[in-house]
């Protein structure tokens, strides 16, 4: 039975963890370390837990959707300004909700693997950038493949052009919590940190959260319809 595992395994571990948790994942996968096979097996166990576990704490699930639906706004006002048949295509909706899903995603990924260390500020932007990027990417290799869900470039670069704008506008009204975590859970280094969160009416945020989840509904019965409508 070796000592430890190798630098390699655990530097892979490290880079893969979120950097809240990162120094205990680490410390706990070393002490419990047997064999090789036993530590890759742990580490595989452990780490997606913990990605959840992080994108679980530092995301709210209205905020989500408030941010889906701000991107996915976003695509449809590029396409009806840049390329209008592509609304009318049969699975043109369809199209302009997958790069938003993307964004939503590396969003969510990005707040998770969020250092608590740095400015709160820094997220406001960086985040935003990544979800962006991602959907960018993920375009990148529907075009190259032959799914058919990639949305033109002119389209696609004035939707994540302005979803950009409309996601960190968002944000700043409601910061992710990884950028002021509070509570009797959170790690004591994030309880010492200066700044407080922007101090917004606790009345307009429960007006705007509770019109959100309506407004999506009310935007997948209009697609819901067009495509019934597009069948028919």
């Amino acid at each position: 039975m070796g000592a430890g595992p190798s630098k390699f395994a655990e530097a892979l571990v490290a880079v893969l963890t979120p950097p809240a948790c990162r120094e205990e994942v680490v410390g706990d996968l070393h002490e419990r370390y047997r064999s090789a096979p036993q530590y890759a097996g742990d580490a595989l166990c452990t780490v997606p837990l913990v990605i959840f576990s992080r994108i679980r704490r530092t995301s709210d699930a209205r905020v989500v959707l408030t941010q889906f639906l701000a991107l996915y706004l976003s695509f449809l006002q590029a396409a009806w300004i840049t390329d209008a048949a592509l609304l009318r295509e049969q699975w043109g909706f369809l199209r302009l909700a997958t790069p938003a899903l993307v964004a939503v995603l590396g969003l969510a990924l990005a707040d998770a693997y969020a250092d608590p260390r740095q400015p709160p500020s820094l997220g406001m932007v960086r985040a935003p950038l990544v979800g962006i990027g991602l959907a960018l990417a993920s375009q990148a290799v529907m075009g190259a493949g032959t799914s058919g869900l990639a949305v033109p470039r002119l389209t696609l670069a004035f939707g994540c052009f302005l979803g950009l704008l409309f996601s960190t506008g968002i944000r700043m009204l409601f910061p992710p919590a990884s950028s002021h975590p509070q509570g009797a859970g959170a790690p004591a280094f994030w309880l010492k940190l200066d700044g407080a969160p922007v101090e917004i009416p606790a009345a307009l945020v429960r007006l705007i959260k509770g019109i959100v989840p309506i407004l999506v509904l009310l935007l997948f019965v209009l697609i819901a319809y067009r495509l019934w409508e597009r069948g028919a």
